[in-house]
């Protein structure tokens, strides 16, 4: 297989229909399509097994075998995808600021593709988990707000986050997320670093195999549509919505596979759940 077929196998596992252009609301369409249909998962860095960025693997893994990936994955894919669309779109690392007030500048791990499209510079992210934007996003327009199906978005100067600028390193923008009617930093991008993908097999390595990193420490999955978002978070299993919020602990084996295989609508082995369930139950 070459990359030349990736963007025709991309399109199929998103179930788009008709004839493809290169436009924003397709664009649109694909982020939508992509955030319900490949979910944000992290099993092999879990079980410690590797995690390759090769673009035939990519496409086999998350398009062919229903296995899902995390930012690092979805985010080459989706470069080469798109750019075989007839987009100009290319990757940077960003920092993660979500959920903690860091002391010392994180590690530029969360990959994202930016597309230019008439002059214009969009985020096209579905690869951040339990809060990636459910729609393309412009960096046009620093400080506006801008409304998802769900939760509201903008980008900021960092200057603007409420951080210090020491854990701010060569950072430009601070996407952040309006909560409960807080705004909440994401995560802080620079526009200008377009990386190799020898930068991005860099953070891969880090987060895939060091003992700090979240993603050999937890198990984590999400998907998402119009109306919700859905995460796992090692056993425990929420829902976010629009109708309001829920909360479930998995209490066994039988009802972790049944969701990793239903509501995720992941093809993943019988060894590997055996090992993951095996693993949390550690925890």
């Amino acid at each position: 297989m070459t990359t030349s077929t990736i963007s025709t196998q991309y399109l199929e596992k998103l179930g788009f229909a008709g004839d493809f252009s290169p436009t924003l609301a397709h664009l649109n369409t694909l982020l939508s399509l992509h955030v319900q249909k490949i979910p944000f998962a992290n099993f092999s860095s879990f079980l410690g097994g590797e995690v390759s960025l090769e673009s035939d693997q990519l496409a086999q893994k998350l398009l062919r075998n229903d296995q899902g990936g995390y930012c690092l994955e979805h985010s080459t894919l989706t470069r080469i995808a798109l750019n075989e669309l007839g987009y100009e779109a290319y990757n940077v690392l960003g920092r993660v600021y979500y959920q903690g007030t860091p002391s010392r500048t994180p590690v530029r791990t969360h990959l994202v593709t930016l597309v230019h499209i008439d002059q214009q510079l969009f985020l096209y992210d579905p690869g951040f988990g339990g809060m990636t934007p459910m729609m393309v996003l412009t960096l046009d327009q620093i400080g506006e707000t801008q409304q998802t199906s769900l939760e509201p978005f903008r980008f900021v100067e960092v200057a603007q986050s409420g951080l210090d600028t020491t854990v701010l390193t060569e950072m430009k923008y601070m996407l952040q997320v309006c909560i409960h009617d807080q705004w909440v930093n994401v995560y802080a991008i620079n526009p200008e670093q377009q990386i190799a993908h020898a930068d991005a097999q860099v953070a891969n390595y880090y987060i895939s195999t060091s003992p700090e990193s979240l993603f050999t420490q937890h198990l984590m999955l999400s998907i998402a549509n119009s109306e919700m978002r859905i995460t796992l978070k090692d056993r425990v299993l929420r829902t976010h919505g629009k109708g309001g919020s829920n909360k479930k602990q998995l209490s066994n084996f039988d009802e972790f596979e049944r969701t990793i295989k239903t509501v995720f609508q992941m093809n993943i082995s019988d060894e590997q759940l055996q090992a993951s369930w095996g693993k949390l139950a550690l925890t």
